[in-house]
């Protein structure tokens, strides 16, 4: 999945971007996806305990580099669990974990879960340009491994004028 794709329109490799709004501060990284080894259960503790003393001492920034670092390791289960700590204490950052839940849902060839969690990020004011390149992909993913063309329809309804509209407007 190359997040940054959609600021270049091209593939890139090992590239990272903060992109700053009136009420987030992002980060877009090209990813790949990688061989899906999980962690143990006490892994995933130590985690998720490690996540929550950040969160208890009000380092939300911290907390999130912390959860997407799982994204980039692969370790995607772990990830949507941080995230959904985070959100629990930290709503503001509703609209970023939910992103980073559906990128996990990505990785994991979980498309409808990332579709799903996309949209919720992007009723809770994430960007709606890196979401439109997001549900897209997804959209895309899925018709590719099923043939199913829902989420291009989704994508479509929320995303009428979108950078994919053309292609989507093919699947149907």
């Amino acid at each position: 999945m190359g997040l940054l794709d959609w600021f270049k329109k091209q593939p890139k490799k090992d590239v990272i971007e903060l992109k700053k709004g009136d009420k987030h501060q992002s980060v877009y990284a090209t990813l790949n996806k990688l061989d899906g080894k999980g962690i143990s259960h006490e892994e995933a503790q130590t985690i998720q305990a490690e996540i929550m003393e950040l969160l208890r001492n009000k380092d939300s920034n911290s907390a999130i580099n912390y959860a997407c670092q799982l994204l980039t390791k692969g370790h995607y289960e772990a990830c949507i669990t941080a995230f959904k700590n985070i959100m629990d204490k930290e709503p503001s950052e509703k609209g970023t974990c939910e992103n980073q839940i559906g990128a996990a849902y990505f990785f994991l060839g979980k498309y409808p879960e990332a579709v799903t969690h996309y949209l919720l990020s992007l009723n809770n004011g994430f960007d709606p340009e890196m979401l439109d390149y997001n549900v897209w992909e997804a959209a895309e993913a899925h018709h590719k491994a099923t043939g199913d063309n829902c989420y291009a329809k989704t994508y479509l309804e929320r995303f009428p004028t979108g950078e994919a509209r053309d292609a989507a407007m093919k699947l149907l």
